[in-house]
């Protein structure tokens, strides 16, 4: 399991950051060489215009790239790859999706574009500086998204069919159409799964397949399904196993050479590449995962000998040594996309097919690469051991020479990597763990592991109560949070949360609640148990959404159509629940939302199901109700934009004025056309932009704006939050409750742990008029009492100096170090010595 690389631009070592000629797209690249580079069928600005791409070798052995363009076929020789040039281009029906095989003297071609062409193509290369279209196949089908080859058995299998039913009635999903091309021009239909009566429902759907031997590996993408099927009498297919898995969206799939791993892909932004161990086809054991960069999806993957390759969208193609089947290692990429990572842009497909060793990858908006890869590099693995209980620990992240080259460990506790050669560093990270780390040297061709033993941390606990600092009333669903850490709780409703293991280490602590200032801080948890109490300070302005107050929908230039701002008890949408993590279900996914190519849907909540406030609050904005919690897409943002500005908030006499909210965002759609933007205004017409969110943020998160650093603060503040989806994807949004603080301003503080031998007893009187007498049994030794204000600065020092065991009786009359008389207020006496603290809490008028 890979993550981030490198940013794509980043330096490499000059010798092996393979550049290209200057008449050549400069792109970075590593252990690649850039041969040629075609862009014969430009794309529109900002769109695309190609798609899939393969390869065909004539009888002589002279070598052709074939690539997709919208409206037909181009075809290059790249027998000499440095001198490639076009033979030939076929047209077809205008589509963004073409795919094609080549078998003996032939290519055949399918596409979703309708009309005119219409079908299989089928392209004749006997003489292959001259191709031409000798047929096209329409007898079962017209359309398919996908095509697969089994040159040894002379088949051809069409995914994703449609039948033009005629009659004005459209295109009906037709199934997995499998052709004899015994006879190459003149294609025989076999049979088709399913093998029940049209049109075929999506949930049957196969985008994708590959036929190896007497089994067919096929992916169901819209329910998430890999499916293998017994393909040993291709008039009878039957499917001997199916199986899902956590974020599943199968797109493509492939097995190594010997039949025991199967590569899974899923597009879908953050997926892995799955590797699954299929030694027991009844059991399959998701192993281990891959990817280059956890932003970006990986779409296609392909075997060839020991190697595999992938085809990376935004993170381009990418080769990793697949010798040892469970443990790929990445030695080589070129990455042709130079914007930011995610989504459908970049490289579509990758064909390594070519005895040559020459290398084909299609850009969605520049067209053709031709690329050699270069085997500098050795193997150097990384075994993650547990050093207290002396085994293997999976999901560990693992680094290469600092850097943020990284992987996690498969279930056997191996990352593997393929640096160049020289000497390099694996350090092993893991929370609750000390790090490890280990060198070698790396030869070209090498194979060695390092043993990276994790001392475990020590842990201690960690539990306390939060509450309101003007009534010391608990407050029920607080969010406590160590970050950088999978340490996050609730409070229940009487104010406490429990952390039972944590590793001691210092730590930043956020605490949040709707309708108090959030609070953030430092503390050292000892490997002991640690309590934590925590005072929150309410906000000067709270407005929970519960009622009606003057929040303005719609603005000008706002163009959605649907999911227009509402202010709702939230009907929840989302897609089927994950498998646990490494788990898989069988057959099916039930309740499952179906997806569409390029649309694929991250597993959880789309639309929440509940507002933020805490109980008994319901009520909180949302981008459209639907009817239904099935209906994903029903009521979600389309057609473009829609906005939601807030009431007049009075920034004025604080001194550092500062809005909150709490925002829930989900999109799956790329994020230069589906967004969530907050803009701010002093005067109701002049807007500032603020934030702008993308992708999957499903869950509620508290974000704050300080006024003063977009506009003057005034009586007239607003914020406008504007959902848009200009690309038919799904897109919700969510707001809640909304604040008004001052930043500079008294905050909540946490309270020292209670003491086992100091403590105060009552303040008395209190509420205190004119004087307190604060009462403290001490065990004796040197002491410090202090007297807080609200925000935890000291104003007085009662008591410095050795102290006799007992009862120490402190009167304070309200007055400050300098004999100066505070104001009326809420103040915290502090008593300390060695180790131990006491504190208590009181009111005092002058």
């Amino acid at each position: 399991m890979r993550f981030p690389r490198p940013a794509p631009w980043a330096a490499l070592p000059l010798a092996w950051l393979a550049v290209a000629p200057s008449a050549l797209a400069q792109i970075p690249m590593r252990n690649m060489t850039l041969k040629s580079h075609f862009d014969d069928y430009p794309s529109p600005s900002g769109g695309t215009n190609y798609s899939a791409c393969w390869s065909y070798i004539h009888s002589d052995g002279r070598e052709y790239a074939v690539i997709g363009a919208g409206g037909g076929t181009a075809i290059y020789n790249v027998t000499n790859p440095g001198n490639a040039y076009r033979v030939g281009f076929i047209p077809g029906p205008n589509s963004p999706w073409r795919e094609m095989k080549s078998y003996r003297n032939w290519i055949y071609v399918v596409s979703e574009g309708g009309g005119t062409g219409e079908g299989l193509q089928i392209i004749r290369m006997t003489d292959p500086e001259h191709p031409v279209l000798a047929a096209t196949y329409t007898a079962t089908f017209h359309l398919a998204h996908t095509v697969s080859v089994d040159t040894a058995r002379a088949l051809l299998v069409c995914n994703g069919t449609r039948l033009n039913l005629g009659g004005g009635n459209g295109y009906s999903q037709s199934g997995m159409r499998i052709l004899s091309i015994a006879n190459p021009e003149a294609p025989v239909e076999r049979s088709y799964w399913p093998a029940i009566a049209l049109p075929i429902p999506d949930s049957l759907y196969v985008h994708d397949c590959v036929m190896v031997g007497n089994r067919l590996y096929a992916s169901s993408v819209y329910s998430g399904i890999l499916r293998v099927l017994d393909v040993t009498d291709t008039a009878a297919p039957t499917q001997i196993t199916s199986w899902t898995y956590p974020g599943a969206f199968t797109h493509n799939s492939w097995p190594d050479a010997s039949g025991n791993w199967l590569y899974v892909t899923d597009e879908v932004n953050g997926q892995l590449l799955k590797i699954f161990n299929i030694s027991n086809l009844a059991s399959p054991v998701l192993f281990n995962g891959f990817t280059p960069n956890p932003a970006a999806i990986v779409h296609n993957a392909h075997v060839k000998g020991s190697e595999l390759y992938l085809s990376s969208y935004t993170e381009g193609v990418r080769i990793l040594d697949a010798s040892d089947p469970g443990h790929p290692a990445e030695f080589a990429w070129a990455d042709s996309w130079p914007g930011p990572s995610g989504w459908y842009n970049g490289v579509w497909e990758v064909c390594p097919y070519f005895p040559s060793g020459t290398v084909i990858a299609s850009d969605r908006t520049t067209g053709l690469y031709v690329y050699r890869p270069i085997r500098h590099y050795g193997v150097l693995r990384a075994q993650v051991i547990d050093g207290g209980t002396n085994q293997p620990i999976a999901k560990t992240r693992v680094f290469l020479d600092g850097s943020a080259d990284s992987l996690a460990t498969a279930l056997d506790g191996i990352g593997a990597f393929a640096p160049n050669p020289g000497s390099h560093t694996l350090t092993a990270h893991r929370f609750g763990y000390e790090n490890a780390m280990a060198t070698a040297s790396v030869g070209v061709g090498s194979n060695q592991t390092l043993n990276l033993v994790l001392k475990p941390k020590p842990t201690g606990s960690l539990s306390g109560v939060v509450r309101d600092a003007g009534t010391l009333s608990p407050l029920s669903d607080a969010e406590v949070t160590l970050d950088y850490t999978p340490l996050h709780a609730h409070t229940d409703a009487a104010g406490q949360y429990a952390f039972p293991s944590v590793p001691a280490d210092a730590y930043r602590v956020e605490v949040h609640r709707a309708g108090y200032v959030p609070l953030t801080f430092n503390r050292d948890i000892a490997p002991t148990a640690n309590t934590l109490d925590v005072l929150l300070v309410p906000v000067s302005s709270y407005d929970a959404l519960e009622t009606p107050t003057p929040w303005v929908v719609g603005a000008t230039g706002d163009q959605a159509t649907s999911g227009i701002w509402v202010r709702v008890d939230p009907l929840g949408t989302g897609t089927a629940a994950a498998a646990p993590a490494l788990g898989l279900a069988r057959a099916s996914r039930n309740g499952a939302p179906l997806a569409h190519e390029e649309k694929g849907f991250t597993t959880g909540p789309v639309q929440p199901e509940d507002d933020n406030t805490p109980a008994p609050g319901t009520m909180c904005f949302v981008t459209g109700q639907g009817t239904s919690s099935a209906l994903v897409d029903e009521n979600d943002v389309d057609g473009g934009r829609t906005s939601l500005t807030t009431p007049p908030l009075d920034g004025t006499g604080m001194s550092i004025p500062t809005i909150g909210y709490w925002r829930w965002f989900y999109s799956n759609g790329d994020g230069e056309r589906h967004w969530l933007a907050v803009l701010i205004s002093g005067d109701g017409t002049t807007w500032v932009p603020v934030d702008t969110t993308r992708g999957v943020w499903n869950e509620w998160q508290e974000k704050t704006i300080r006024i003063a650093d977009y506009v003057a603060p005034s009586d007239q503040v607003r914020l406008r939050f504007q959902a848009a989806d200009f690309g038919g994807y799904i897109v919700e949004a969510g707001i809640d409750d909304l604040t008004l603080f001052d930043a500079g301003g008294p905050t909540g503080f946490p309270l020292p742990p209670p003491p086992t031998r100091l403590a105060f007893a009552a303040p008395r009187p209190n509420p205190a008029r004119g004087a307190v007498e604060l009462t403290l049994e001490t065990g004796g030794g040197a002491l410090t009492v202090e007297i807080l204000d609200l925000a935890g600065r000291r104003v007085r020092t009662l008591f410095q100096g050795p102290a006799p065991p007992g009862t120490l009786r402190l009167p304070w009359r309200g007055t400050d170090d300098h004999g100066r008389r505070l104001g009326a207020g809420l103040y915290f006496a502090r008593a300390r010595t060695g180790g131990e603290e006491s504190v208590t809490r009181f009111a005092f008028v002058p």
